[in-house]
């Protein structure tokens, strides 16, 4: 698996796989009075590059392409199309639905949508992480996740704090996923994929309590043990050792 340096998104089997664009946010922010451009074009550009850099044959997206929760506004009738009809002209463009995707077949003809469940690729399991996974996920070497947004909190001695995107790597814990499901012998490994959004906020995981992660899966895992990396590639330690 290939972790790509300095963007949210892995490669693996001829696939691209990102997480969390949430095409549309603007308007949520254009309600609260706070004009920001559409970023959507930009973020096609980003993955358009990414495609050509990789030689990859597939594009996942695993879940949140859109952002309004119910419903579609106006932005992401106009937008997510466009975005869909740029890329699929580069690769085969599929969709695990996250939680903010509703009615997304609607606006993505000719991509093909899979259960928000998600599906199994080879040794990777495929998922947007707000709901439970088919059984068949315990087949896998590793589960992709999306939906928490991880970053990770820096702050300085004067006082100044900023955020920076992590990926965390951790392993399932056998006895909490028994609860769930039977005859758990195989235990993969969670990876929690940062979002590909810029402009989205996040899970300062060094700062937040469990009760705060967002999915059952990620609840199923022993936080402490969770490894974090910088998109660089910066191993910063466990998350247990890092906590403010």
């Amino acid at each position: 698996m290939e972790f790509l340096t300095s963007e949210p998104a892995v490669v693996e089997h001829k696939t691209l796989i990102i997480a969390d664009l949430h095409i549309g946010i603007e308007h949520e922010f254009y309600r609260d009075g706070i004009n920001v451009p559409s970023q959507t074009g930009k973020m096609a550009e980003r993955i358009e590059k990414l495609i050509k850099q990789t030689g990859v044959e597939r594009l996942v997206i695993i879940g949140d392409v859109k952002h309004k929760v119910p419903g579609i506004s106006w932005q992401e009738e106009k937008e997510v199309p466009k975005f869909f009809e740029r890329l699929s002209g580069l690769v085969r463009v599929e969709v695990v639905p996250g939680n903010h995707d509703g009615n997304l077949k609607d606006l993505a003809p000719g991509v093909k949508i899979h259960k928000s469940s998600g599906f199994l690729l080879k040794n990777m399991y495929m998922s947007h992480g707000h709901t439970w996974p088919e059984p068949e996920f315990l087949k896998s070497d590793y589960i992709l996740i999306g939906h928490e947004h991880p970053v990770f909190e820096f702050k300085c001695g004067l006082g100044y704090r900023w955020l920076e995107p992590v990926w965390l790597r951790v392993k399932l814990d056998k006895s909490r996923l028994g609860r769930k499901y039977k005859n758990v012998r195989k235990v993969p490994e969670l990876i929690a994929v940062p979002a590909f959004n810029p402009f989205l906020g996040g899970i300062a995981v060094n700062r937040s309590q469990k009760e705060e992660l967002l999915g059952p899966l990620i609840k199923c895992t022993d936080m402490k043990r969770a490894k974090v990396y910088l998109l660089d590639g910066t191993f910063l330690g466990e998350l247990g050792k890092l906590r403010n």
